[in-house]
């Protein structure tokens, strides 16, 4: 299969995913494009943020504002958030002061972190409903 196919077949599927479950593009898209698609970490991460601006974003984000799910305050502060811990992080990423081995190990632990955190949470009964939702 070759890169490019891959990448489609990729983004379609964690698009579907990350529209129904919300999962990072992150949890996703860096491990799914290292390894299906040949990106290494620093790379998979630059097509991951750089598909994540608003030509893809804002059909999604839509969806979710017109069902009156989205709170533009909450938006606001995890994106300053964001773009301080992006350009931090992405700085240091480049640096060449962590060895990608390291970087792909650090991806794999918080991944396996929150998601055992997830599904304990889950089975323990403490899951999080939306007001304007009730199931």
């Amino acid at each position: 299969m070759s890169a490019l196919f891959a990448a489609l077949v990729i983004g379609t599927v964690a698009g579907t995913l990350i529209g129904t479950i919300g999962a990072g593009a992150g949890a996703l898209l860096v491990p799914s494009l290292m390894f299906f698609a040949g990106q290494s970490m620093q790379g998979a991460v630059g097509v991951t943020l750089a598909m994540q601006t608003i030509p893809v974003g804002i059909g999604g984000a839509y969806l979710y504002y017109t069902q009156g799910l989205i709170d533009l305050w909450v938006v606001a502060a995890v994106a300053i958030g964001m773009l301080a811990g992006i350009l931090g992080g992405g700085a240091l990423a480049t640096s060449g002061e962590i060895s990608p081995v390291k970087l792909e190990l650090l991806l794999g632990v918080v991944l396996v972190v929150l998601g055992g955190v997830t599904i304990a949470k889950t089975l323990l009964g403490y899951t999080t409903v939306h007001p304007k939702r009730n199931s």
